[in-house]
């Protein structure tokens, strides 16, 4: 019974302790935000909620309770330009727009259903905001265009002769050119079976995907953005968050903008001589029988690159990430400039900088819903006190990194330094891996495939079901399962151990202590334990380290049916003052659960919060750690979780 005694000296549990682990949070001016944008060609599936929903929005509802709802944005959109809509569209028979509205309009509805608490939830072409989009599109292609890191080249492209048109990356398909793949349907650049990217030209038995003609390829016009001449200014950038983002997301992204060169392998001997004389490196073998040598700047990258054409070893420059065309030859998205000349008809921005961008556009929306002034997302965007922390799949962290970082550094004054109060701040990423169910990638033949209201419809989950286990997978470590026996065993652990939790105390209140917080003093265990778990709490959700935190938090659950065990307040057998504390500290950790839990699992927790007689406003970092005050009133038990099949 040690371990229970009760901290006489101070009722409140000592508090000090715990307001200073508050006080420690690191807690912006401002939060924006932003979910994974979903293609408009489709339903909200199950791996959309579990990678690019659900975890902002927990982190968004944690930014509320951190800073207050009025310094936080939690914004997204659907995808509504390129080819992906455009050819869904078509092979629907309707209209791109009508296409597009009624895919927007479903995509909502389920994210309404499953509780993601946007602020906003537009499109890149909804009338509401495609004028501020196409200004802020075109404002910083005219910048980047001014301080010289837009170039024009001409390339070759698929043309469909029989419809007279330029064929966009997914109206073109044909055989993977991996010889390890057998898919006949990938994509001009891209095949989405093996994940091999290449040019247009290395295609094999390319198709129309729109009139089922063979297209050819035809020179065209395309602006080409240059990131190498801002890679230094994104490598200082990238290497001030080795310890704050994850570990995936780092090492892509400084193993990319480190400058690199390659040479042949036969000069391996020679190399092997000078090693000692270049700077700082690394190196390995890479393929095409080359040795690739990495160095920690550009600086470093001259002297090794002239050290060793001077000693005979021809060179390249590993830059090819550095460049990439930002148009395409389609007119439904983004147009580009009017004065930049007639070669940009039939052109439009491309679409993945054109999602970049987005965000900024929704921001301001947001604003303008709220009856704000749009001008008011400077404050989000370009204040350094400001945050924006930004939720996307693992294999679009090139583009929020590189290619937006490019963007936002090219388009200010001076390009070589970071951004200063005033510019596009320098955004905080967190990837995710792909979901897979039950032990598959998500397929329709093979029966795993799930839209998010076929969930609830047809499977008969509840919403905070499904958020709890999603937000228990490691998706932002690795491709993670959704396993349906994992599933419905957790469903099992919160309708029984965790409901226990939320119903013992209540149930005892009710029927030994008239409805009312008992006068109790906290015990030093309890206490103890709530200043170690609230500095996991808001050392994880600042990180979004959702799984390991959710399990201990499961445990600080379990303390209150060792509190029961042992100090019985349920039976008036035993000693009042034991019972008094006991149950007393019993109803300290239900508010603190209830808080903590709120960004996962908020309509079952609200139920909770209406059990236990306490306003809305109770939702916030400062409330954790205070007591539920003796003589409170406390409400009736609800259902929480649901009853497991």
């Amino acid at each position: 019974m040690n371990q229970h005694r009760p901290n006489s000296e101070n009722p409140a549990g000592n508090p000090n302790d715990i307001e200073a682990i508050k006080k420690r949070a690191h807690r912006p001016k401002k939060a924006v935000i932003t979910a994974a944008m979903t293609y408009a060609n489709g339903p909200i599936h199950l791996g959309h909620l579990a990678g690019a929903n659900i975890p902002p929005d927990v982190y968004a509802r944690y930014m509320r309770m951190l800073i207050g709802a009025q310094n936080v944005l939690f914004v997204s959109g659907s995808d509504d330009h390129g080819s992906t809509s455009e050819l869904a569209a078509l092979k629907a028979g309707k209209t791109t727009r009508e296409f597009i509205d009624e895919i927007h309009q479903q995509q909502y509805a389920t994210l309404k259903r499953y509780d993601v608490s946007l602020d906003v939830y537009s499109g890149t072409s909804r009338p509401e905001c495609f004028p501020i989009h196409k200004q802020m599109a075109q404002d910083f292609m005219r910048k980047l265009n001014n301080n010289g890191l837009l170039n024009k080249r001409i390339s070759q492209q698929w043309f469909d002769p029989k419809v007279g048109r330029f064929l966009q990356d997914r109206f073109v398909q044909g055989k993977c050119p991996n010889l390890k793949c057998d898919n006949e349907n990938a994509y001009s650049n891209e095949c989405d079976k093996c994940g091999t990217q290449y040019t247009p030209t290395e295609l094999l038995n390319p198709r129309s995907a729109i009139s089922d003609a063979t297209p050819v390829l035809k020179d065209t016009v395309h602006w080409f953005l240059d990131m190498w001449k801002v890679s230094e200014t994104l490598r200082v950038w990238i290497q001030g968050k080795e310890k704050t983002w994850r570990a995936s997301v780092f090492n892509e992204v400084i193993n990319t903008v480190l400058p690199s060169l390659a040479f042949s392998n036969i000069h391996e001997t020679k190399y092997k001589e000078l090693k000692t004389s270049l700077p700082k490196h690394k190196s390995k073998y890479a393929a095409g029988k080359k040795i690739q040598v990495q160095f920690e700047n550009k600086e470093d990258l001259n002297q090794g690159q002239k050290l060793l054409l001077d000693n005979g070893i021809e060179n390249e420059l590993l830059d090819g990430w550095a460049h990439r065309s930002i148009t395409r030859d389609v007119t439904w998205g983004i147009p580009l400039p009017e004065e930049w000349g007639p070669e940009i008809a039939g052109k439009s921005l491309y679409v993945w900088p054109d999602s970049l961008i987005a965000p900024i556009a929704f921001t301001q929306v947001a604003l303008k819903k709220k009856g704000l002034d749009p001008a008011k997302y400077e404050e989000f965007w370009k204040e350094p006190q400001a945050k924006i922390f930004q939720f996307l799949g693992q294999d679009n962290v090139y583009f929020y990194v590189l290619m937006q970082g490019a963007f936002w550094v090219g388009s200010q004054k001076d390009p070589s330094k970071l951004p200063a109060a005033g510019d596009f701040q320098l955004t905080d990423i967190f990837g995710s891996f792909h979901l897979m169910v039950d032990g598959e990638k998500m397929s329709k033949s093979k029966g795993n495939y799930f839209t998010g209201d076929q969930l609830l419809d047809e499977k008969g989950y509840s919403v905070d079901q499904i958020r709890y286990f999603v937000t228990l997978l490691s998706l932002p470590e690795k491709m993670s399962n959704f396993d349906f026996e994992n599933f419905k065993e957790r469903n099992r652990f919160l309708a029984g151990p965790m409901n226990a939790a939320f119903e013992k105390p209540i149930s005892a209140c009710h029927s030994k202590f008239g409805g009312v917080v008992p006068k109790g003093i906290l015990l030093d265990k309890v206490q103890a334990e709530t200043a170690k778990i609230i500095q996991r709490y808001l050392r994880s959700m600042e990180r979004a380290e959702y799984s390991t935190l959710l399990y201990a938090v499961e445990n600080y659950a379990r303390l209150v049916n060792s509190l029961f065990v042992q100090t019985k307040p349920h039976d008036d057998r035993f000693p009042e003052e034991e019972r008094n504390n006991g149950l007393f500290s019993c109803f300290y950790i239900l508010k603190n659960l209830m808080i903590m839990l709120y960004p996962f699992v908020p309509s079952t927790m609200d139920r909770l919060r209406q059990s236990l007689n306490l306003p809305e406003s109770v939702f916030t970092i400062e409330e954790l750690g205070t007591p539920i005050p003796a003589g409170h009133t406390i409400g009736q038990k609800q259902e929480y979780f649901p009853a497991a099949d």
